[in-house]
């Protein structure tokens, strides 16, 4: 039986299909830049081309979506697509198509994980059958929390990405100011993103910045752009408080796992100083997060390998 699972992204939708006999094995996987479509069920088509499976019957089409889900249909946050079960349904030919969020598949994915695909931020007391935390600044904001009773590891959608913004500092606090004059609400999601991190590229330069990626940002910083680099390090220590936040919150003796393309891509700004220091600065609590372990996650895969290892769980119940 063949399963499409698709991780989709304001930026990137990556896709996979494999059989459900052999879950194991990827049968073909791509990537695919999301604005480049008009909606799904065109990236969907071209996929199924590419993978050379078209009029082939699918059992399970596995959906991780970013923004707000209900049982039919999503629209998604940082990127104009509706996606509606129905509609996917009357076009290809799939029994039935699964959704769920893009973070819920992270931390589902995270399970998945082998240690090349991670590195450690801070080592903590890792139990790795209970709760644990997915998190990741992209496009957005993610993140989800997953608890494993040793049956069956369930995960939870958030809307944490979307919580105030907590300046720590004066020179954060001077931050917030800046963003208050630009949005009524200034969320984490607004900083900890790729269009965060050029906001903060123009309020540590004073000036409007047109046609600049975070790309960008992040590329100048490593060659030397002093505006760049204090922009970098400003994102990095927010992050940092914000995972440190997160920590406090749920306790979770799994670990918090960081994923997401920026990341990744900033790999050496996150191993720094900076990111722990920020991380561990949380006043009588700081023993509290110290004894959290944080893992930065480097396979891109991720969320994808989250959504399938969803979608046969899936089957296998249907089966039992």
């Amino acid at each position: 039986m063949n399963i499409i699972a698709a991780d989709i992204g304001g930026t990137k939708t990556h896709l996979a299909l494999i059989n459900s006999d052999h879950a194991e094995d990827i049968i073909y996987q791509a990537k695919y830049n999301s604005a480049e479509f008009e909606n799904f069920e065109q990236l969907l088509s071209v996929f199924i081309g590419h993978s050379g499976c078209e009029g082939q019957r699918l059992s399970l089409l596995s959906l991780a979506l970013p923004g707000v889900i209900d049982n039919d249909c999503a629209r998604l946050t940082n990127l104009s697509w509706a996606v509606d079960k129905r509609k996917l349904m009357q076009r290809f030919v799939v029994d039935r198509v699964h959704f769920m969020n893009d973070f819920q598949a992270s931390a589902l994915g995270t399970l998945q994980l082998g240690k090349e695909d991670y590195s450690v931020l801070n080592r903590g007391r890792q139990n790795t059958g209970s709760l644990r935390v997915a998190v990741g600044a992209g496009t957005g904001l993610g993140v989800s929390w997953l608890l494993d009773d040793g049956n069956r590891a369930v995960a939870h959608a958030t809307e944490a990405g979307h919580m105030d913004f907590a300046p720590v500092g004066a020179e954060q606090i001077e931050l917030l100011q800046f963003l208050m004059k630009r949005t009524p609400h200034v969320s984490c999601e607004r900083i900890l993103s790729g269009d965060g991190l050029v906001l903060l590229y123009e309020f540590i330069s004073s000036c409007t910045v047109n046609n600049i990626k975070a790309a960008w940002v992040n590329q100048q910083a490593c060659q030397g752009n002093e505006m760049a680099r204090q922009a970098v390090q400003l994102f990095i220590r927010i992050y940092a408080a914000y995972v440190g936040n997160l920590a406090l919150m749920f306790k979770p003796e799994g670990g918090i796992y960081i994923t997401g393309g920026m990341a990744i891509k900033m790999i050496n700004w996150m191993q720094s100083d900076d990111f722990i220091q920020a991380y561990l600065n949380k006043g009588r609590m700081q023993q509290v997060v110290e004894q959290v372990a944080v893992l930065l996650v480097s396979n891109e895969s991720v969320g994808v390998i989250g959504a399938l290892s969803e979608a046969v769980k899936l089957l296998q119940d249907e089966m039992t």
